[in-house]
């Protein structure tokens, strides 16, 4: 044992290096170094030359245990100390040591440098470097998966930082140890940290280390079409191969490592079983999915959508537009929770191919090798581990999904809207469209009719282009796709067409308000936290005149929910037009819900039917294509589910990452490839930070103060666990997305009824559990003009201590008139809390 020979220390330990640095650390240098190793009293002036000392008493104990054990003295019987001095050799003030970053030559066991190498290989070593490789691959993972930031710029930034960073820092550390300043121990150290880092100094050597680590897959280019064409090759024309090309992601991988990230597979059965209660929630409550899914015995079958879409990546006036807009293909899980499929981070980009291509070749030429990829996956299955097991997922196509355009052409069906029979769903020609008000189940397309249609190979008399490639995969079928996209037949369909005759109608005909004052409101509504980025703009004269309004669908959602707050009270409550717009809102209440009962959709028939056929009468005007889809929509929610579970919102929303990769990006020929592999990136960054799944309760960017409990709240909190003199409120916490603060007005519903609260404090109790104080928010009446709740608050408080398994919204109220009112679109009714 080497105890500290300052003054007055009672340092003490058993290894040569502790005591150097505890000399350098609390004492510098001495004037007198005494030894005091086996009762060894010798002085020395000189530093080095004490030390030099020290180790010989070490070495004379490892000759003594390696001649006779028996003999060593006690104080010097220790494995640590004599391995240790046997190994460490220390540098002098006088030493120059050069070292080498190379990996060294094989030597013996018995070697001082070897042993010294295996002394370093500790647990606590190894850790540590993993750590600081794992930062490394963390710091580019979050560059790349910036949607702004291109591929070469994250890798030039890594040799900058090796160059002007790394290295100086190497050249310090050999220096530090020529001066004696850093032991070799811990030069070795360092070297070892900074090498895991300069591993990964280049594109290639990334992706191999996330290849290695199991988080990147290439994606593969395949060939639509590879005839000759005419071209220059060695300055001369001639007949050349120009291949062209798609990418498509590697999906067994993708759905492999989606489902064996944290919390995503215990997510997707907690979901995979179809309502009991006779509510429709996801396509597993559809007719259509129950019907495919009999006979599977005991197989798990995951639903898997797909989704379809163009998008152009440039301005679309430029000179290149046409050859830089992309079809991209996405895949998500549709029974997943709300919370959870509004997170991007859970669609998956499948494959991408240029629009201009699809315009060239059918879809067999395009589509073939996805096709391949989802027969695998239903027939085959794939191998997955699962706490801890091997488990055999198999996945089906529930819906493919998409605008009407997009989805058309996808399924070869006739694209154009004006065509005679344009609807996937049934075979009433255009003009018992333009007049329908109900749907005609005798005209609905079966399997066997399609037949038939492709057999008469006329596109006008059937609507059928071809038999779709999509018709191989054993469970599915193009008739049995019953899909309609609310997003654009609701949103920016039915209600942009009702609007341009609304506002035409209020401001033109019966001039109840100018195009000022309309803007005017508009602008002074007070829309909330939660709508204020989508906000719509000016509605322009022009657009009035025309009937029509230009507007975002978040945009027009947000206008049509509060148009009633903004301008109801300057419209006669007996006003025609204003109760059609009113029976409107009622029929995007109910598609806005995500939880249908069938007694709904009785009534969404009749909204639906009542509306179009005053449509028809109040403004002279033929229904549009999209008025008819939304004839089908009872029937679509009873064969697959709630339509907002599955709109096109978060999937053209996916669009972003595509387009703003592509504005940073200089590769222009190859554009599909280079989105492929920065999809592909993105989805190891998520991976690596196991992102997909948000917790229930998010506190981590809350602020905790403690303080005693407030004087209301003692009689209110008697029967929760929390200590009146040290209770700790937080400021704020995320569920489910949705930020929870004081003053938050929130409702918590159970079926289709609501109650409304606003949040007054939150606090932790003893068991860390959140507990929230409420003020209770009641309703006088519904007020059918304004189609709001009138609310008013109150003071009666209520606590909530299982706030993370209730049924949760933030929403806003809104103040016409002196008088609070809750415009909502996804509740049905709201109940007094008296």
């Amino acid at each position: 044992m080497i105890h500290c020979m300052a003054p007055r220390c009672t340092w003490k330990n058993v290894s040569l290096q502790r005591l150097h640095d505890h000399l350098s650390k609390y004492h510098g240098n001495l004037k007198v170094y005494e030894c005091n190793v086996v009762e060894c009293t010798r002085k020395f002036n000189v530093k080095c030359s004490f030390y030099r000392h020290l180790k010989t008493h070490f070495s004379e104990a490892s000759n003594i245990k390696a001649n006779n054990p028996e003999d060593i003295p006690f104080s010097m019987l220790n494995d640590s100390t004599t391995a240790y001095a046997e190994n460490y050799h220390l540098a002098t003030d006088q030493e120059q040591i050069s070292h080498t970053l190379s990996t060294p030559e094989p030597m013996s066991v018995n070697d001082p440098t070897q042993r010294l190498e295996d002394l370093l290989c500790t647990t606590e070593l190894d850790a540590l470097i993993q750590q600081m490789q794992h930062a490394s691959i963390d710091f580019n993972l979050k560059y790349l998966n910036a949607n702004t930031v291109p591929r070469k710029t994250v890798f030039d930034i890594q040799k900058d930082i090796k160059l002007k960073i790394i290295d100086p820092f190497s050249k310090a550390i050999d220096v530090m140890r020529s001066l004696g300043l850093l032991t070799e121990e811990g030069k070795i150290v360092f070297n070892k940290m900074l090498s895991s880092v300069n591993a990964l100094d280049s594109e290639y050597k990334y992706l191999a280390k996330l290849k290695e680590l199991d988080l990147f897959v290439d994606p593969k280019e395949f060939v639509i079409s590879n005839e000759l064409q005419p071209g220059i090759v060695h300055n001369e024309q001639m007949m050349d191969s120009n291949p062209v090309t798609g990418i498509i992601l590697p999906l067994e991988f993708t759905l492999r490592k989606y489902l064996e990230s944290k919390g995503v597979m215990s997510t997707v059965m907690n979901n995979i079983t179809p309502s009991s209660d006779g509510i429709i929630r996801t396509i597993l409550d559809g007719s259509v999915w129950k019907t495919r899914t009999i006979g599977l015995g005991s197989r798990l079958v995951i639903p898997l959508n797909l989704f379809f879409d163009d998008f152009t990546t440039t301005d679309t006036v430029s000179p290149h537009a046409a050859r830089t807009s992309v079809c991209g293909i996405y895949c998500y899980i549709p029974c997943m929770p709300a919370n959870v499929l509004t997170k991007l981070e859970n669609i998956h980009v499948v494959s991408y191919v240029l629009s201009e291509d699809r315009k060239e070749y059918d879809n067999e030429q395009l589509f073939s090798n996805l096709v391949n990829a989802l027969i695998k996956l239903e027939t085959k299955g794939l191998e997955i581990t699962y706490n801890g097991e091997k488990v055999n997922v198999y996945f089906m196509v529930g819906n493919i999904t998409g605008d009407n355009l997009g989805l058309s052409g996808i399924l070869d069906l006739v694209e154009s809207a004006r065509a005679n029979y344009y609807c996937r769903l049934c075979k009433r020609n255009r003009e018992q469209r333009e007049y329908d008000t109900i749907e005609y189940e005798d005209s609905f397309r079966t399997v066997d009719n399609y037949q038939e249609d492709l057999l008469k190979d006329e596109v006008s008399l059937t609507g059928v282009k071809s038999n779709s490639i999509f018709n191989q995969i054993p469970s599915f079928h193009v008739v049995h796709n019953v899909y309609f996209d609310m997003m654009h037949d609701l949103w920016e369909g039915v209600c942009v067409y009702g609007l341009g005759h609304y506002f035409n109608y209020f401001i033109k005909t019966k001039k109840f308000f100018s195009l000022d004052d309309l803007n005017y409101r508009k602008n002074l509504f007070v829309f909330g936290k939660l709508n204020s980025s989508n906000i719509p703009d000016d509605i322009k004269d022009i657009n009035i005149s025309k009937c029509k309004v230009k507007m975002t669908a978040s945009e027009i959602k947000t206008l049509v929910t509060f148009l009633p707050l903004i301008i109801g009270n300057l419209v006669p409550e007996d006003d025609p037009v204003w109760n059609h717009f009113c029976i409107l809102l009622k029929i995007c209440h109910i598609l806005m819900l995500r939880e249908i009962s069938v007694q709904d959709l009785n009534i969404l028939r009749k909204l639906v039917s009542t509306h179009h056929a005053q449509y028809i009468t109040l403004f002279n005007d033929k229904l549009k294509p999209k008025h008819h889809n939304l004839v089908h929509y009872a029937t679509f929610i009873l064969c697959s589910g709630t339509p907002r579970h599955q709109w096109t919102m978060r999937g053209e929303a996916k669009h972003r990452e595509a387009k703003q990769y592509s504005r940073v990006n200089n590769n222009k020929i190859n554009l599909c490839k280079s989105l492929g592999i920065k999809a592909s990136l993105k989805f190891a960054f998520n991976l690596f930070n196991n992102s997909f799944i948000p917790p229930s309760i998010d506190l981590s960017s809350s602020k905790l103060s403690i303080m005693h409990l407030k004087t209301e709240y003692v009689q209110l909190l008697n029967d929760c666990k929390i200590d009146n003199n040290a209770v700790k409120y937080v400021d704020k916490f995320i569920k489910h997305g949705l930020e929870f603060a004081r003053n938050t007005v929130f409702y918590i519903r159970q079926n289709d009824l609501a109650s409304i609260y606003e949040l007054e404090d939150i606090i932790l109790d003893n068991d860390e559990k959140l507990v929230m104080v409420c003020h209770n928010i009641h309703s006088r009446c519904f007020n059918n003009h304004f189609q709001s709740y009138e609310v008013y608050k109150t003071m009666i408080r209520t606590v909530f201590i299982d706030i993370e398994y209730l049924e949760t919204c933030t929403i806003d109220l809104h103040k016409v008139e002196e008088k609070l009112y809750l415009r909502c679109c996804n509740l049905m009714n709201v109940i007094n809390n008296v």
